[in-house]
């Protein structure tokens, strides 16, 4: 999940790795959020098209999966670290 929600609060979450933006905001503040996160160097934008995500139904003849599958999300959100691995030594 890359937006957490609890309490009423609401918390950017790196898609890539366990990583928050530190701050926590209420819903009413959403936008105010993103533009915090961004200008912190977290990379907020739209995701690709769905994923083709039909299962191996046609390949082996079982039921494709459905527990544990996650939902596509609209946005992807990468924190700073998971953006910039050569500057900061993370990933490779």
């Amino acid at each position: 999940m890359s937006i957490a929600r609890e309490n009423g609060l609401l918390q950017v979450c790196c898609d890539s790795c366990p990583a928050s933006y530190p701050n926590t905001y209420l819903a009413e503040d959403f936008s105010v959020m993103i533009a915090d996160a961004k200008t912190a160097g977290w990379i907020i934008r739209k995701a690709g098209p769905a994923r083709d995500d039909t299962g191996t139904a046609d390949l082996f003849g079982s039921a494709p999966r459905v527990a544990g599958t996650k939902p596509d999300e609209p946005y992807t959100h990468t924190c700073p670290d998971c953006a910039n691995p050569i500057e900061t030594g993370g990933l490779l």
